[in-house]
């Protein structure tokens, strides 16, 4: 049986999500529910939930903050949002937390009924999969090794290293990878003396999310994979087919973190250029043939900051400087540094900086005079 978490702040929703699952999956689901996302962490903190049903605006934490803390905890987890058609583009561009897909309040039945059919052929196979992996083991590794539970203190600080694992590949960081895969299998070593299955199956959660990100690879290259992690008779064999696949996921990681740098360095030089003209996203995604969503996060990941903060914050240290280098009017160096409205240029400028550029001129020319004053004197 498996553990779903409804998580909706709509009693009527969730009621009807309880209905559909228990018509149609009898005996197939423990049925959870809670009525906002903090609650719902805990529920995840505190037990393994297979599927997390949740919508997207609730209460103290929204459905996608809620979905990247619990991929955190547990990447395994299956993720489907549902909420009304004003948060579609906002839910689509969350998928790269590999939620299994997006549904429309109303529930449509059929739809629903159709995709939890789904989810729950993946959970099978699964269990399938392990189950004959198990079986690989327990017929030609260490027949005597004792309770298949057996796990030691190493066990929770694998966990942690293998979440830590995951978020790395999320956010592409090769060289973090490579860190704390060096660490987990330090720890798996060690571990493998005493707690010879937990470690395999440790071992192959490892290796299935690495093989999973690598795109030249099928899915029958992972159930190869996994034959072999379970019939190999040392763990130095396992460690070896573990970093193989690392060191190809982590070329590919250079390859778009190189790619994205390069597209970002582009962008910076066009926004230099043509600060003074208009500067849409559009325009700028087509310079580097990236779509505008990929580009705007992409651009945020590599520098730390939005595209429009970068923009905006780029215009307005070079109206500093005419503010200080020149006799302008205020409107002219708006103009100039392609603020469309002077009401708005003087707007952002006080709300950055909190000061307004007339004061701020003022300012500076008053500054220079003092300081003029007491060299003559000197």
């Amino acid at each position: 049986m498996y553990r779903i978490l409804a998580v909706d702040d709509e009693v009527t929703e969730r009621s009807v999500v309880r209905f559909l699952l228990e018509k149609n999956y009898k005996d197939r689901f423990q049925i959870e529910e809670t009525t906002n996302g903090k609650d719902a962490l805990e529920i995840i903190r505190a037990k393994k939930v297979d599927i997390l049903l949740t919508d997207v605006q609730m209460p103290f934490m929204s459905g996608i903050e809620l979905a990247r803390e619990a991929r955190k905890i547990s990447p395994d987890t299956e993720i489907l949002f549902f909420s009304g058609f004003d948060d579609f583009e906002y839910v689509q561009s969350a998928l790269v937390l590999h939620a299994v897909n997006y549904i429309l309040k109303p529930l449509n039945p059929d739809q629903f009924i159709s995709i939890i059919g789904d989810i729950l052929t993946r959970l099978d196979s699964k269990v399938i999969a392990f189950a004959k992996s198990s079986g690989y083991y327990r017929s030609s590794f260490y027949a005597d090794s004792g309770n298949d539970e057996e796990k030691d203190e190493s066990a929770g600080s694998i966990r942690l290293l293998l979440n830590q694992i995951h978020l790395a590949i999320e956010l592409k960081q090769p060289d973090r990878l490579e860190e704390l895969t060096g660490e987990v299998l330090g720890i798996m070593a060690e571990a493998s003396r005493r707690s010879h299955i937990y470690i395999r199956h440790s071992a192959m959660s490892l290796l299935q999310m690495i093989m999973e990100a690598i795109s030249s690879l099928e899915e029958n290259d992972i159930d190869r994979a996994a034959e072999k992690v379970y019939s190999f008779r040392f763990f130095s064999d396992i460690e070896a087919l573990i970093r193989h696949y690392m060191d190809i996921l982590i070329s590919e990681l250079h390859r778009e973190v190189d790619s994205s740098n390069y597209s970002v360095y582009l962008v910076k030089q066009y926004i230099e250029d043509h600060y003074r003209e208009d500067l849409s996203l559009s325009l700028l995604a087509d310079l580097v043939y990236l779509s505008p969503n990929y580009l705007s996060n992409m651009f945020t990941k590599v520098t730390g900051s939005s595209l429009n903060r970068y923009i905006r914050q780029f215009r307005l240290e070079k109206a500093r400087t005419l503010l200080v280098e020149s006799n302008m009017k205020i409107s002219e160096i708006g103009s100039a540094v392609g603020f469309t409205s002077t009401s708005y240029f003087i707007r952002t400028f006080q709300k950055v900086y909190g000061i307004t550029p007339v004061n701020y001129r003022s300012e500076y020319l008053s500054g220079r005079s003092t300081g003029q004053s007491e060299d003559e004197e000197e």
